[in-house]
């Protein structure tokens, strides 16, 4: 008896309008009604279980549902013979609350729907629950029947959610009614930001009532580790209305500090200045701290309450750590993929290089010019980097992605006085801030002796195209290749040098501006050697043309250069390609190239000449068959060779320049080279003449060596 009046009470707070005389059937009870289970009070009245969630806190549970009553009577019935509870597998109950005011008459021929919520234990599933429907009699309670939670999600598609159920009427009391909001985890990320490290919480919130609600003031968020220490939350932003069946995807951020472990936090709900007391809802956040790896694709944050990102999908595709002089140089590429059926706009982002522990940040930005949009199947490439302190490894580095999101603008007045005539002016300032949507681990980009560029770099052969990842520094009209890289030794000053020589194409209709890109070798070992542009060049390329430009690189005595990789960077350091390569070989014999031209040597013979001053000298004549190969332009800026006379001390005695064009330009047929100023003593026959390209370099001329004549 007891039990039934503390029952009825619960449903009068409910607030089911009484507003005629009970209409009574007879019970019977049934769970066969046209595939979808229904308990029956007649052949045409019937209940049926839906819009059934099963949310999971980190501390408790609930379960909301529609209860409908099916009238197909001609006659009234009154929802206030009848109560609902929920049963679990064990035979305990549990109360059904009514969420909001209804009409408890369900006139024939309609529908009544009534919502319930009932808090449960958290460690129960759909299986285990049952919603019970029974008949209030003058002192007792009957049976009527029972619908299966787990059936009613199944029918639906729906599953067990961790979720908060928050009832805002216990934190404000003016509310007409119960008016509950659910809370549902997204992503959680750990971020170092602004010398401060900061925890930042996807959170999505359901209105559950029917009208728009706000969030009361008297609502505080906290996050709690395990040691029960609370850091206090906020929204980021403004929360605004929550409009029924709406959600509503927002941001929470609090100051931790660093040695907090985001493996054991959870995220309370409670009256403002009560979190000691009172906890109204309760989720974990252990499982939300998602940290990618590089290559991983994943859907790119909160789509679900954004369709303009539906489809969107987010991966850094590519990382790169090399340690330097100043540090060790991070780059990241993040690709964006439209993966959906419709347009997607870019979002702004930018970036953090962050150590795992310790206070270590480095802001990148990515400036390149790129469309507002992406088509279905489109991607776009962002590209970052940084510079972090030289003890750090990839593997306690992070990169945070973050997308600039711009705040609501600040207006100020002034107002002119005194009759002066001013008309005042306005100042308008946009805040923008930077919130994180991925984390990648940087481990295994790879890092000297860890693992080389040259072991990531891709197959090449030289004179193919390069293909180079997108870049503001590139036209997409310029192909670019290597097609000759040769290696010569400097025994006097105990180095070598490597010349590389790449060809740009313009393939469109407009002339280009020559690409000022950086570019470096690094052996299997993970030395880097870097490389130094001619000191001339020109500035632009004309449609159908061909351009070659040389970049020399200064090696150790003991480089082989048989296992290289050549690094190809835009204006920003940013890399756009790395291709594995090795030095060609000198030949002995046959033609040699200097791109674009071949030189072969048909035939050649030595002699003395004698001056009148009294010195000697060779004369060297030779036979060539030039021969341009390709199109490529050459102008006062090309390499020259240079001939040198050396003895058998490998002393130099006298040399020769000359060029591919003006006065002393090469030509095919009969040319002599004249070698003077020889000391008599220094005339032998073991005298060697070595052929060398040259380049002028800002460090001064570059050569390598192409033939050697042995008279």
């Amino acid at each position: 008896m007891i039990q039934q009046r503390k029952m009825k009470r619960l449903l009068s707070r409910s607030a089911l309008l009484l507003t005629a005389a009970s209409f009574l059937t007879l019970p019977l009870a049934t769970s066969a009604f046209a595939g979808k289970e229904g308990v029956f009070l007649s052949d045409s009245v019937y209940f049926t279980l839906d819009k059934v969630s099963l949310s999971v806190g980190a501390e408790d549970g609930s379960l909301r549902f529609s209860l409908g009553l099916n009238n197909h009577s001609n006659a009234i019935v009154d929802f206030n013979n009848y109560g609902v509870k929920v049963i679990d597998a064990n035979g305990i109950t549990y109360t059904a609350k009514l969420n909001e005011k209804v009409v408890a008459r369900v006139k024939a021929g309609e529908t009544g729907t009534f919502k319930f919520t009932s808090e449960i234990p958290n460690n129960l599933t759909p299986s285990d629950l049952k919603v019970d429907i029974f008949q209030w009699n003058t002192n007792s309670l009957s049976e009527i029947g029972a619908l299966s939670v787990e059936s009613a999600m199944v029918e639906a598609g729906q599953t067990l959610e961790q979720q908060a159920v928050i009832n805002l009427k216990e934190i404000d009391t003016a509310l007409a009614e119960e008016v509950l909001v659910t809370a549902k985890l997204g992503n959680s990320y750990k971020v170092y930001k602004d010398g401060a490290w900061m925890v930042y919480t996807d959170l999505t919130l359901a209105n559950e009532s029917s009208s728009s609600v706000k969030l009361p003031e008297g609502l505080e968020l906290n996050f709690q580790d395990s040691k029960g220490l609370t850091y206090s939350a906020q929204f980021v932003g403004n929360v605004g209305s929550l409009l029924p069946e709406q959600p509503v995807t927002v941001k929470l951020q609090a100051a931790v500090p660093a040695s907090l472990d985001a493996n054991k936090l959870s995220l309370l709900f409670s009256p403002k200045g009560k979190v000691k007391t009172t906890v109204l809802g309760t989720l974990n956040t252990a499982k939300t701290f998602a940290v990618g790896r590089i290559g991983a694709k994943a859907a790119y944050p909160n789509i679900e309450a954004n369709d303009d990102l539906n489809g969107l999908v987010i991966s850094t595709s590519w990382a790169s750590a090399v340690q330097q002089s100043d540090g060790l140089h991070v780059q990241a590429n993040v690709t964006l993929t439209n993966e959906g059926e419709g347009i997607i706009t870019i979002p702004n982002l930018t970036a953090e290089f962050q150590a795992n522990r310790g206070n270590v940040g480095v802001t990148s930005s990515d400036n390149a010019v790129r469309t507002s949009y992406l088509s279905p199947n489109e991607s776009t490439t962002f590209r970052f980097q940084g510079v972090v302190p030289a003890s750090l490894s990839a593997e306690a580095l992070q990169l945070v992605v973050l997308e600039k999101q711009a705040a609501a603008a600040s207006t100020t007045t002034q107002t002119g006085t005194g009759g002066t005539g001013n008309t005042g002016n306005t100042d308008t300032t946009k805040q923008v801030s930077a919130l994180p949507v991925a984390i990648t681990s940087l481990a295994g980009a790879g890092v000297a002796s860890e693992a080389t560029s040259y072991a990531a770099a891709q197959a090449y052969t030289i004179g193919d195209a390069f293909k180079l990842t997108t870049s503001n520094g590139f036209d997409s009209n310029m192909d670019m290749s290597l097609v000759e890289l040769g290696m010569s030794v400097n025994s006097d000053f105990g180095y070598k040098t490597i010349v590389g020589k790449y060809k740009l194409t313009n393939k469109g209709t407009t002339t280009l501006t020559l690409p000022d890109f950086q570019t470096d070798l690094t052996n299997e070992d993970g030395y880097t050697y870097t490389g130094v542009r001619q000191t001339n060049v020109a500035k632009s390329i004309a449609p159908n043309t061909s351009y070659v430009l040389n970049y020399s690189y200064m090696v150790p005595d003991s480089e082989d250069a048989d296992k290289l990789a050549l690094n190809l960077y835009d204006t920003s350091r940013l890399a756009v390609g790395s291709f594995k390569t090795e030095v060609q070989p000198v030949p002995t014999t046959g033609p040699i190239s200097v791109y674009p031209f071949t030189i072969n040597f048909d035939d050649y013979t030595l002699s003395t000449t004698y001056s009148k001053d009294g010195s000697y000298g060779y004369r060297l004549r030779l036979d060539l068959d030039v021969e341009r190969q390709a199109q490529v332009i050459t102008d006062a800026n090309f390499s020259s060779l240079l001939f040198e006379v050396v003895d058998t001390e490998g002393r130099l005695l006298s040399s020769k320049a000359m060029t591919f064009t003006g006065q002393q330009k090469i030509l095919s047929g009969v040319q002599f080279l004249e070698f003077t100023n020889v000391r008599s003593e220094q005339i032998t026959s073991n005298s060697v003449f070595y052929i060398y390209e040259v380049i002028a370099t800002p460090n001064g001329e570059a050569k390598r060596l192409i033939r050697t004549i042995t008279p």
